[in-house]
């Protein structure tokens, strides 16, 4: 319950995000990270350690995270290699690059 400027008790209702798929097959950042199971500074990260390549889009001025359905199925298993098998991240990139050939 919060107050309001006028000090009646209110309740705010959080509605859930929808997972949405965008027109290009690809997903916005919020939708992927509930795909994923993973926080947004986890997931930028990775993007950092080259783990997941995102395509960007411009905006205005602002440019935004397009995740593929690849890229997702990608951090679903580097989440499951780092979180469940025990594997570093650096092992776990090595792993899925050895697969992959």
């Amino acid at each position: 319950m919060c107050e309001n400027l006028y000090g009646k008790k209110t309740v705010t209702v959080i509605q859930p995000y929808r997972m949405k798929q965008l027109n290009d097959n690809r997903f916005g950042t919020v939708a992927a990270l509930q795909k994923i199971g993973v926080s947004s500074e986890r997931l930028r990260y990775w993007e950092k350690a080259g783990i997941i390549s995102p395509k960007y889009i411009k905006c205005g001025t602002r440019k935004f995270r397009r995740y593929s359905e690849e890229d997702i199925n990608r951090a679903i298993l580097i989440k499951m290699l780092v979180d469940e098998e025990g594997y570093s991240l650096e092992g776990a990139k090595r792993k899925l690059e050895k697969d992959n050939r």
